[in-house]
């Protein structure tokens, strides 16, 4: 139960008991978060503390939405900032570690291992990759010949039923 200041006194300060439980609240989580004290008090109590302010009148009620912003302690702020600095460091470190093992395993698999552990030559990966250039080639051709032919079969049907309707007329 607070005591000091008492509620009564508080009361005037507020529009009724919610809200001024609602602004002492606010100012508490405030201070609990690293703002200033307004007033020189020696209560550990951050509720007590956020009454005093009220009571002291550093700390106001508005009617309607204000968006009050209560400065934090320079140290929070620096600690907050260091810990940023920190993290974006690790990340950077992870980063650059993450790189150097991927450049490390793509110099343990050279070509050359990479053919010889499959068993065959460099020369024979390479007849290997023409043959199969060579066939998607020929693929590729068939492919534009079926097309063509598709092509000029529809044109042959459209010529067919254009000379119909010529006879017919």
């Amino acid at each position: 139960m607070l005591t000091y200041p008492s509620i009564e006194s508080l009361l005037p300060r507020a529009e009724n008991r919610y809200v001024l439980a609602m602004l002492t609240a606010r100012r508490a989580r405030q201070l609990t978060s690293g703002a200033r004290p307004t007033v020189d008090s020696g209560t550990p109590n951050n509720v007590s503390l956020a009454s005093e302010e009220i009571a002291a009148g550093t700390v106001v009620y508005r009617y309607g939405k204000w968006d009050v912003v209560v400065p934090e302690h320079p140290l929070i702020i620096a600690a907050r900032e260091a810990a940023e600095r920190e993290a974006r460091a690790k990340e950077e470190e992870e980063r650059l570690e993450e790189q150097s093992r991927l450049m490390r395993q793509a110099d343990r698999y050279s070509d050359e291992d990479v053919f010889s552990q499959a068993g065959i030559t460099a020369e024979d990966a390479s007849l290997i990759a023409e043959r199969l250039i060579a066939q998607l080639e020929a693929e590729e051709r068939k492919a534009a010949a079926e097309e063509e032919t598709e092509k000029s079969a529809e044109e042959s049907e459209a010529e067919t039923a254009e000379e119909t309707e010529l006879i017919e007329e």
